[in-house]
């Protein structure tokens, strides 16, 4: 079976791998999509010091269960949590399953693959069924949670004036559910020479693209997908009493910003951070996008095949203008 590995340095290699026997509690999927996501780039840009298993934006077929799994059955379409909650932590029992990620999952676990393959097992707990979606769209239900976390974080309500920093798929896709939540304007900031994300973020509802660097406007709630060190711009153009709700990482020095608490202080400015592990809200943006309410499969502008990887996700990261989301497609 085909797997995927990535190393600093924009390093990738497909390497042959066995495949274990599934045990009680796990799915056998075949993965059919793997969308690449912001934090894949970040290890392959300076954070995987050796060859590591990637990818957790994955949807795919059941292709065998265990004794005990009940929630699919071979045949069913169904999308990866990246993340889950222990159903016995203290947190859980007391109502806040969002501050637990400690339950099952399927990252990094010594010998195993992760989406970046031909097939992925995983704890029944990650799967959640989809029926009336392409896998290119169902890829993208993950990513899709993490933007709706950082809405929800950053309650968006009618009559909002939303500014979001960042459009990469996750502030796309942020600025789509601010709309749809009733904001009256929804602003946005990014590179001029990245055209494709501004052209759909402009048909998905966004009123205005700033550079970076000219933000003429000022605005009740900011939505921070870029970067830890824009957060502070953030800060200046929120109202007084606004909201500045972000997700953006970075790690080592980047992660560490020095912050106006003065201003944050007088001015009544929340600043709160949108960490979505657990990954919740799946059924949710299915629901969304089987309504048609957003588009998934727009976001998807660079499709390859797992023996391409190492072309395609550098070519991928070159094409500033017309790039958004590069995916794996598996046949």
């Amino acid at each position: 079976m085909k797997a995927g590995f990535v190393k600093k340095g924009f390093q990738f290699q497909v390497k042959d791998v066995p495949l274990r026997a599934i045990e009680e509690n796990e799915v056998l999927v075949s993965v059919k999509t793997c969308s690449l996501c912001g934090h894949d780039l970040i290890l392959a840009g300076y954070a995987a010091e050796d060859f590591i298993q990637f990818g957790h934006e994955v949807a795919g077929v059941v292709e065998a269960v265990g004794r005990l799994v009940k929630n699919v059955a071979v045949g069913d379409k169904v999308v990866l949590e990246s993340g889950t909650f222990d159903r016995f932590s203290d947190a859980c029992r007391n109502g806040h399953p969002e501050l637990d990620n400690k339950g099952p999952n399927f990252w990094e676990r010594p010998g195993e693959t992760m989406g970046f393959a031909e097939k992925i097992i995983v704890p029944m707990e990650t799967c959640v069924k989809f029926n009336d979606l392409s896998f290119l769209a169902a890829c993208n239900i993950e990513p899709m949670g993490v933007a709706l976390d950082l809405v929800k974080a950053g309650d968006i309500r009618l009559g909002d004036r939303v500014l979001v920093m960042g459009l990469g798929p996750i502030g796309l896709m942020a600025a789509r559910l601010a709309r749809l939540s009733g904001a009256i304007k929804v602003y946005a900031t990014e590179m001029p020479d990245c055209e494709a994300k501004i052209k759909l973020a402009k048909e998905w509802g966004v009123d205005e693209v700033f550079a970076p660097d000219n933000i003429p406007v000022r605005v009740n709630k900011v939505l921070v997908t870029a970067p830890p060190v824009v957060i502070n711009q953030g800060i200046d153009v929120c109202e007084v009493g606004g909201t500045v709700s972000f997700l953006g990482i970075a790690y080592g020095e980047a992660g560490v910003i020095p912050l106006d608490t003065t201003k944050i202080h007088f001015d009544k400015i929340k600043v709160i951070p949108s960490h979505a592990s657990p990954a919740l809200h799946f059924p949710e943006c299915i629901s969304l996008a089987e309504a048609g309410m957003i588009n998934l499969e727009q976001v998807v502008t660079h499709p390859f095949k797992i023996d391409d990887m190492q072309e395609k996700i550098v070519e991928f990261k070159q094409d500033k203008k017309n790039g958004i989301k590069a995916v794996m497609v598996n046949d």
